[in-house]
């Protein structure tokens, strides 16, 4: 009866699950976007930032680090927080 009612209650294990699995998510996404912000590609000082044909080379670079950083950070972090819930059943 105790091991019954203890169960309907809870014992706060599913809530330290879920939370571990948020603050991990938090760290790596957090991690991923200092590491994405520095990696960023620039335009090296020898080439021209006029040519139209640099800005657009220039912005699709940006627009690929971008897509890739955030599916990094979000696949990952979102796994971990699904683990988190599915163990806290």
């Amino acid at each position: 009866s105790d091991a019954v009612s203890r169960n309907w209650r809870g014992d706060g294990h599913g809530v330290h699950m879920r939370l571990i699995g948020l603050i991990i998510a938090g760290i790596w996404i957090a991690a991923l976007a200092w590491f994405g912000w520095t990696s960023v590609p620039q335009l090296p000082l020898d080439v021209s930032a006029t040519d139209p044909g640099t800005i657009d080379a220039l912005n699709a670079a940006r627009t690929q680090h971008a897509l890739m950083f955030a599916a990094i950070a979000l696949v990952p972090a979102v796994l971990v927080v699904w683990l988190g819930r599915w163990l806290s059943r």
